[in-house]
């Protein structure tokens, strides 16, 4: 509904504009910025919808793409396999399902995930302008802004990726799945300590039994089994603390296992029939060994499956679950100063309103940001906050050349360097690891980039009421600064000590972007001079859109802009 009444504002704006009268006179200052500095006692109040969404970005490293490439935003969770690089600590179940399936080269995966993001920043500034002297104004910028983060979020797209799914023994507690395993176990056990027992016996007695002879002149191979036996059962369905496996075995321990009718699953169910075979060999009829095979996952990960793994800490992301998020809070509030330090129109307004030849005009700015927004989120990975989180001092240069009557154009040039504070992220080691896990979440050292922006917007005046815009834009942002270093030990990990150095959140930070737009303006100012109208203000409509970027996180930007400005005589007169 919103971008329909830009529409119809936009077009009833520009059927007024050709059918005003014309007027020979620069009286309309336009959209964006300008060198002009508000007379003495001039109050302004501008209000302003900027409404901005992007769901593509340009991308770097990513592969199968050309750096600077436009990418989807989710491409990064958009995923062909979910496993050990994604989940580190699912280094030590696939090591032990390699053991146990006797499959060096076999790998552990979750499955797949799709995932669509699409962002929208809606920002609303109120700015309070004041003249207090003819080359120096004062200006508060204050935004209320919401953010909405909108994700379409899949796993397992055609029902067939994925090795691995939810332990029934310890993630979902089933009964039958916990009394199968211990079943194997103690048959496992049995069997090996039957065995174990009539070779001590053959040994001490040869003649104990029949089946003596037999046994100890394969008495190598029988010993092999019961080490073998034991050590395959202790890994695969052995009590945590036990004696052939510590950690506990994989279908005891993990909270994933092999899904029911997978490579993994048929491998280890055919070793079982295999240590069978063996032991009733030994054992004939005496052999306890029934079981199958240790209690299977069932099913493949689910989207609630998926979302339990980012939310639940038995899993170890322990963050917010992958699905839309809004936000509305006060942005960054900006404080700043402007100072004109030339004006060819020597302050006059009736000079600027009928402008004569080449004039020239140029003033310079100072601003404080100060860091009243919110901060993104360490454990949502989607998160868009309202701020940058950062003080921040930035430096304007502003000048505008007109010629004639009818054509202006302001050139403004801004230079932000960002203060160094502490933030708490998520240290990844790469741009495309978001899935980071909570023992990554440190307080560290940031030094934002600085930020260099070019800005010209040419303007055709109409008529007294009218004009049009054209805008360029060019902003390029510094790499962002990382410090900390963390040594994070095997117990919290899962899988080995490691360290974690923030200056990997350095890659991807520099940013550059090239922007174009162009909107239209109506002003009552000049009618205002001259005593025909009541209330003086304008209403500008500006849109722009990104059209070409780097940095590989740099968003497609599409923006509309729609401001307000009123004017009033506080005290003291202008020219």
């Amino acid at each position: 509904m919103r971008r329909r009444l830009v529409s119809i504002a936009t077009v009833a704006l520009a059927f007024i504009a050709v059918f005003a009268p014309p007027a020979n006179a620069q009286r309309v200052l336009g959209v964006g910025d300008d060198a002009l500095v508000l007379p003495r006692g001039i109050f302004r109040l501008r209000l302003i919808g900027n409404w901005t969404g992007f769901n593509e970005r340009y991308g770097m490293d990513t592969p199968g793409r050309p750096n600077g490439a436009l990418e989807p935003l989710g491409v990064d969770f958009t995923l062909d396999t979910i496993g050990v690089r994604q989940f580190p600590n699912l280094a030590t179940l696939q090591g032990g399902l390699r053991t146990l399936t006797g499959n060096p080269n076999w790998s552990a995966t979750l499955g797949n995930t799709q995932v669509n993001l699409r962002d929208r920043v809606s920002a609303y500034p109120i700015v309070f302008d004041l003249g207090l002297t003819n080359r120096i104004s004062l200006a508060i910028l204050v935004p209320y802004v919401q953010t909405h983060s909108s994700v379409f979020f899949n796993v397992n797209t055609n029902g067939t990726q994925g090795n691995l799914g939810f332990n029934p023994a310890s993630v979902g507690a089933s009964a039958a799945a916990v009394t199968q395993n211990t079943t194997m176990y103690t048959q496992f056990i049995n069997a090996s300590n039957a065995l174990e027992g009539s070779i001590a016996a053959c040994q001490a007695n040869p003649a104990v039994s029949p089946s003596c002879p037999t046994l100890l002149a394969n008495q190598a191979s029988a010993n092999s089994l019961i080490t073998q036996s034991r050590l395959f059962a202790g890994g695969t369905v052995g009590p945590v603390g036990g004696a052939f496996s510590p950690t506990g075995g994989v279908y005891t321990a993990s909270p994933f296992v092999p899904i029911v009718g997978t490579d993994a699953q048929l491998s280890i169910e055919s070793r079982v029939q295999a240590f069978k075979a063996l032991y009733a060999s030994f054992l004939g009829a005496g052999n306890p060994i029934t079981t199958n095979g240790p209690f299977a996952s069932q099913s493949r990960l689910t989207l609630p499956d998926a979302q339990r793994i980012l939310t639940a800490s038995a899993f170890g992301i322990v963050a917010d679950p992958l699905t839309s998020t809004s936000h509305s809070h006060i942005g960054d509030t900006d404080l700043g100063a402007k100072f004109l330090v030339f004006d060819s129109f020597g302050g006059s307004s009736e000079a600027r309103y009928s402008p004569k030849g080449v004039n020239f005009r140029t003033a310079v700015a100072g601003v404080l940001r100060l860091p009243t927004g919110q901060f993104e989120n360490a454990n949502n990975f989607v998160d868009v906050g309202t701020g940058r989180g950062a003080t921040a001092l930035e430096g304007r240069w502003y000048g505008d050349v007109l010629l004639g009557s009818r054509f202006w154009q302001s050139f403004v040039v801004r230079f932000n360097k960002p203060f160094s504070d502490t933030q708490e992220m998520r240290i990844i080691d790469l741009p495309n690891e978001e899935l980071a896990p909570e023992y990554r979440r440190q307080t560290v050292d940031r030094s934002l980039g600085s930020a260099f922006e070019f800005e010209t917007t040419p303007r055709i005046v109409i008529n007294d009421f009218f004009a049009i815009s054209g805008q360029y834009v060019y902003r390029h942002k510094a790499q962002d600064h990382y410090k900390g270093t963390f040594t994070i030990p095997q117990a919290v990990t899962g899988y080995a000590d490691i360290t974690l150095d923030a200056s990997t959140l350095d890659l991807e930070t520099e940013q550059t972007e090239h922007r174009l737009g162009g909107g239209i303006s109506f002003s009552n100012l000049y009618s205002f001079e001259q005593g025909k109208a009541k209330i003086p203000f304008e209403v500008t409509y500006l849109h722009w859109q990104t059209v070409n970027g780097s940095g590989g996180n740099q968003p497609k930007f599409f923006t509309d802009q729609i401001a307000l400005r009123l004017y009033a005589k506080l005290f003291g007169a202008a020219k």
